[in-house]
């Protein structure tokens, strides 16, 4: 029971699917919704037009400075980019409430598995400059910033594309590539992409097109 969340933030509110439920769960409270991108933050505010307590913020979570702590925190899909993750839970448990709840889903190493191998086959030379967080990172993390665990799990799913030009466009449309899965020392030039789809087709089929794995982990925690 958050019940008592009379302000919520939110980090990554994207273009507003998160934003828009917990304006229906809590319709009495201030909601802070965070967001690095600009064009994000403009969709989410359209969406969610004339809701009363709704404040979308073009921001960095590191620069942001709230009026008041939280009762709630909330994320999805956003945490996983922010390094290091220890220095990030400590930022958000400073904005807790004594008895606050830090409530989130990530992405945790094993996500993109198909096309991590697919890369390091199609170009060998130029590996991704760093990997996801893994479960164990995550755990120590929160530890590390004072917050207890009271839920957490972790669930495997695998998703069906087009084709692999298709998989790379999607990720790149929510802003997978631009992170720090993709980044490496080097770029990818057009004949290493060329090599890699083609790399892709041939191992990672599911019928008329391939599948992508995704690893996320939800977790609960509070101030301890």
């Amino acid at each position: 029971g958050d019940e008592a969340a009379d302000r919520i933030l939110e980090i990554g509110c994207g273009t507003g699917l998160l934003t828009a439920r917990l304006c229906r769960l809590f319709p009495r409270a201030r909601i802070d919704a965070l967001d690095m991108a600009g064009g994000m933050v403009t969709q989410c505010r359209a969406r969610l037009a004339g809701t009363a307590g709704l404040f979308c913020h073009v921001a960095d979570l590191n620069k942001f400075r709230a009026e008041a702590l939280y009762p709630l925190i909330v994320s999805s899909s956003t945490l996983h980019w922010m390094d290091p993750m220890a220095g990030v839970m400590e930022t958000l448990a400073g904005m807790l409430t004594g008895q606050g709840r830090l409530v989130f889903a990530l992405m945790v190493r094993g996500t993109l598995a198909e096309l991590q191998a697919a890369r390091r086959r199609a170009a060998p030379h130029k590996p991704p400059a760093r990997q996801l967080p893994t479960m164990l990172t995550v755990r120590a993390a929160l530890a590390q910033a004072g917050l207890r665990i009271e839920e957490e799990r972790e669930e495997s799913r695998r998703q069906a594309y087009a084709s692999a030009g298709d998989l790379l466009r999607r990720l790149h449309e929510q802003g997978l590539t631009g992170g720090a899965l993709a980044r490496s020392g080097q770029v990818l030039n057009r004949a290493d992409l060329r090599r890699l789809v083609l790399d892709y087709e041939a191992h990672y089929r599911a019928g008329d097109g391939v599948y992508a794995s995704y690893q996320v982990a939800y977790f609960r925690a509070r101030k301890a």
